[in-house]
C-alpha cells in the first residue's frame, strides 16, 4: 500500500505535495477566531479564505478538546454545527470536509450532512455501526494514537517507549479496522492526548518511523501545550513555535498539516516546495 494515495468518496487522492487541514472552530469555548452563531454568509467568506490559502480539507469542530473542556451534550455539539457541514459542501463541493469529534450521534449528523472524513481523537474507540457507516458511505477515518478513554481523553500519562508504543497501537487498531473493510484511513500521532511533554518530544523526533505503516500522516502540533509550556508563554505567542514544528513535521514525512493560522501555513508550504 502506497502511503500517499487514499480513496474517499469514490475519488482517489495523492499527497503529492504537503496537504494543509485548516480548522473551522464553531464553540466559543476557545482560544481561537471561533463562527459559532455568524451567519452563512460570514462562515462561506471565511471558508473562501482558507481554500484560497490553500486549505485542502476544512477541519470543523463544534467541541473543544483542549485539556479539562467541559464535556458537551451530542445534541448541542450538532445544534452548533447545524446546517454548515451542507453550507459549505454546496458551495465549494470540491473541498474535503473532516468532523472532529468523539461523538459517534455527531459522526452520524455529519456523515448524513456530507462530511468526507471522520476525525476521531478518541483512539479508535467508535462502535461497529460508525464503522460501517463510514465504509458504506466511502468516507476516510482520522485514527489518533491515544490510550485514553473518552472520559479523559487529554490527560498526560508518561509511556516507557513510546515510539513502540504507538506503532503497536496503530498495528492493533489497523489490524481491527482491515476486519471490518475500513481502508482508508489516515495516522495521527495525536500529540498531546494522554502523553507528558517528553512522550510528546520523543514521538516527534522519531515519527518517520511511523511510516512503515504505509498510511498518510496527520499532525496536529499548531499552537499546542508542548510549545507554550516548554517556551513558557501564552498561546496566542505560539505562532512561532508552531511553524518550527510544521516545518520539522515535514521533513519527518508528515502528509497533512492541521493548522490555525492559514496564511502563514501557505507561506511555509511554498518555501518548503522550493527546497524539495
Amino acid at each position: 500500500m502506497q502511503t500517499d494515495l487514499i480513496h474517499i468518496k469514490g475519488k482517489l487522492y495523492h499527497f503529492d505535495e504537503l496537504w494543509i487541514m485548516a480548522i473551522l472552530n464553531l464553540s466559543e469555548d476557545s482560544f481561537f477566531e471561533h463562527f459559532s452563531g455568524k451567519s452563512d454568509n460570514s462562515l462561506l467568506t471565511h471558508v473562501e479564505n482558507l481554500i484560497s490559502n490553500g486549505a485542502k480539507i476544512i477541519d470543523i469542530g463544534s467541541v473543544s478538546t483542549r485539556p479539562n473542556a467541559p464535556k458537551v451534550p451530542s445534541k448541542e455539539e450538532i445544534n452548533k454545527l447545524g446546517s454548515s457541514i451542507s453550507t459549505i459542501k454546496k458551495k465549494f463541493p470540491s473541498v474535503l470536509i473532516s468532523i472532529d469529534s468523539i461523538a459517534e450521534e455527531t459522526h452520524s449528523f455529519a456523515i448524513n450532512e456530507g462530511a468526507d472524513i471522520i476525525n476521531d481523537i478518541s483512539g479508535g474507540e467508535i462502535s461497529e455501526s460508525i464503522i460501517s457507516s463510514i465504509v458504506k458511505n466511502k468516507l476516510a477515518y482520522i485514527l489518533t494514537y491515544n490510550r485514553g478513554r473518552k472520559e479523559n481523553l487529554v490527560k498526560n500519562e508518561s509511556t516507557e517507549n513510546i515510539l513502540s508504543d504507538s506503532l503497536l497501537f496503530f498495528s492493533e487498531k489497523l489490524e481491527f479496522f482491515a476486519q471490518h473493510d475500513l481502508y482508508d484511513i489516515v495516522l495521527d500521532p495525536g500529540f498531546g492526548f494522554n502523553k507528558s511533554l517528553e512522550d510528546n518530544f520523543n514521538l516527534l523526533r522519531y515519527s518517520e518511523f511511523l511510516k512503515i505503516l504505509e498510511r498518510p500522516m496527520l499532525f496536529g502540533l499548531s499552537r499546542k501545550s508542548m510549545i507554550y509550556k516548554t517556551l513558557e508563554i501564552k498561546v496566542e505567542e505560539a505562532l512561532n513555535g508552531t511553524n518550527i514544528f510544521h516545518t520539522y513535521a515535514h521533513l519527518k514525512g508528515a502528509n497533512i498539516l492541521r493548522v490555525h493560522d492559514i496564511v502563514q501555513a501557505k507561506q511555509l508550504k511554498m518555501l518548503l516546495s522550493k527546497l524539495n
